[in-house]
């Protein structure tokens, strides 16, 4: 196939979708279905997140602020090149510099970052479908919402949540981009094949270099995109562009790169090949699961079969060359190597690993082009007008798939904030609970303590402002307090916390909001009438809910933690109210 003709079949895509519009009310109508699904997956994810917001670093995220502990600089260009893992996050390290210099290291700009960065992706393949593809009307409605709740889904849980992660959802931007940007040269030099503009090239370099310094899978972007430039046949200079700037990244990348002792040799996963696949079919099979590797597998195989003859009817609409088309594969294929190269270093931690959630984001990209791929080749036949409506409700049983799993991803973000909440009441009260402090925020006790001492001084995160200013006040003068009869609950147990630097007491129970028929916003403890505790409502308890018919949540489970009473003091606990204002009802007396 010459140029001439992939640029006219190319050029003709937007045509034949015009030519042979799709006229069925059904298929219409379903894409309106499937559109307005992804725009309400979108709210979902919004509502997820807002959900789950703390302004507590999490995991990795502490790293953020204890390389100020350690006088460094955020904007220092060795902190930048510094190895995290095997990665060199460049770019998401910039994110986190800017959170802790203009936003106090609270994560509202990091999680607002992340948001939008799947927006301008969605708005990317939207476009892209549109100006590469000719996509209009029902096609260009069933691409775009199937590309939203891809890239919204709340499978991807840890992603949309975890400040940290902008070096998940910054890869996969870039990757589209670049290969967005590839084929926009390629169409320019068919128009102006004596002196194309050089412009989309550089684009596509730079976005290939932006993916490469926010994830250690933006290398696998150079290959990709060389194979590309020679299928396309572009001139010398386009192919050696993406080649000797790929040498040389990945030459620079692997300067002084010191392989993660806790991460699996590549060279010796290779030898393992039965459990590399294993891997990579739990990787993408677990967008459809929920924490079960043998359904996983099961479904995948049953997956692979159905792919295969899904991709029949899609086959002559790569062959003919669909622009669209060639950057749907091109993703695909970054994702699977992403899949691939992740199981080489990671496939000794166990086969389950690979349910991470923050894998989805790579997997769901690669199922979000694959269904575009074969709504693609089913609407530009107008005799196979049945596939095309086969190829939609397949995308609404996605949906509902989803909406089914993310019953489950919603209660695992609600156990994630208690946690959070919980170190916030531990860090706040200067009562440092190993048990909670180690298996919830990171497992370096030493970092947390001294990123700690440091967020206060600089009244950063869950100190910025003037938190907890209720801490040393008369309970009245804050709260109103309510009558016994609004809420109910119990105090549990009582355990002494001997740490050194931050030594108290950790109270459990669990509380009910009688009055507004819900959990309380927060627990209070009281030393002798003066607020000095504070607790975190949200423990899973689910036997209690099973023997209490009006509690109509399991999450009334509490921990709180209050510095050491003296001798004969009163300690008494107090359930936050929902409601405005908030009131204050006590439940027990230690």
């Amino acid at each position: 196939m010459n140029s001439t003709s992939l640029a006219v079949q190319s050029s003709s895509a937007s045509a034949v979708v015009k030519r042979e519009p799709l006229t069925s009310h059904v298929a219409t109508l379903l894409s309106w279905t499937i559109l307005l699904g992804g725009i309400f997956t979108i709210a979902v994810a919004l509502h997820m997140v807002i959900l789950s917001y703390s302004p507590v670093p999490y995991w990795d995220g502490w790293y953020q602020f204890d390389t100020s502990t350690n006088g460094g600089n955020f904007f220092s260009p060795a902190w930048l090149w510094q190895q995290h893992n095997e990665h060199r996050l460049i770019l998401p390290k910039l994110f986190l510099a800017v959170d802790l210099r203009l936003f106090q290291g609270r994560q509202v700009f990091l999680l607002a970052s992340i948001f939008v960065i799947q927006l301008l992706h969605l708005s990317l393949l939207s476009w892209s479908m549109r100006v590469l593809g000719g996509w209009r009307g029902t096609l260009w409605r069933s691409g775009t919402g199937l590309a939203a709740f891809c890239l919204f889904c709340p499978a991807q849980r840890e992603n949309l949540i975890w400040g940290f992660q902008t070096c998940f959802v910054l890869p996969p931007l870039f990757a589209s981009l670049s290969f967005v940007t590839l084929l926009l040269y390629w169409m320019e030099s068919q128009e102006h094949s004596e002196r194309p503009s050089s412009k989309f090239l550089v684009l596509s370099v730079l976005a290939a270099l932006g993916a490469t310094y926010s994830l250690a899978n933006g290398n696998v972007l150079w290959p990709l995109l060389v194979i590309a430039a020679v299928y396309l046949r572009l001139r010398w200079r386009a192919i050696l562009s993406f080649a000797i700037t790929g040498a040389v990244s990945t030459a620079l990348y692997l300067y002084h790169y010191v392989r993660p002792i806790q991460h699996a040799d590549p060279l010796t996963s290779l030898r393992y090949p039965v459990t590399l696949l294993e891997y990579f079919a739990v990787y993408f099979g677990g967008s459809w699961v929920h924490h079960d590797i043998r359904t996983t597998e099961v479904v995948l195989l049953a997956g692979l079969g159905l792919l295969t003859l899904l991709l029949f009817p899609a086959l002559p609409y790569v062959r003919n060359f669909r622009v669209f088309a060639v950057q749907l594969v091109l993703t695909m294929a970054f994702c699977a190597a992403t899949a691939m190269i992740t199981a080489l270093g990671r496939a000794n931690f166990g086969i389950g690993q690979a349910l991470a959630t923050r894998y989805q984001t790579v997997a769901l990209l690669f199922w979000c082009c694959f269904g575009l791929l074969l709504l693609g080749a089913t609407c530009t036949r107008p005799q196979k007008q049945f596939f095309f409506l086969l190829a939609q409700l397949c995308v609404l049983a996605v949906f509902v798939r989803g909406a089914v799993i993310s019953q489950h991803t919603f209660g695992e973000a609600r156990r994630r904030i208690f946690g959070q909440n919980t170190i916030a009441a531990s860090l706040a009260t200067g009562v440092y609970d190993p048990e909670v402090l180690l298996n919830e925020a990171n497992p370096q006790m030493h970092l947390i303590l001294r990123a700690t001492d440091f967020m206060k001084v600089n009244h950063l995160s869950l100190f910025a402002g003037n938190p907890r200013s209720e801490f040393g006040k008369p309970l009245e003068s804050v709260f109103p307090v309510v009558s016994f009869g609004d809420c109910t609950g119990a105090l549990e147990s009582v355990l002494p916390i001997n740490e050194l630097d931050g030594p108290g007491l950790r109270i459990t129970g669990w509380a009910w909001d009688s009055k507004h028929h819900e959990v309380p916003s927060s627990i209070i403890i009281t030393i002798d009438g003066v607020i000095r505790g504070v607790g975190a409502v949200g423990w899973g308890r689910p036997s209690l809910h099973a023997m209490n018919p009006k509690l109509l949540s399991s999450d009334v489970g509490f921990v709180g933690y209050v510095p050491p009473p003296s001798p004969g003091s009163l300690v008494n606990v107090y359930a936050v109210l929902q409601g405005k204002p908030a009131e204050a009802c006590y439940l027990a007396t230690k």
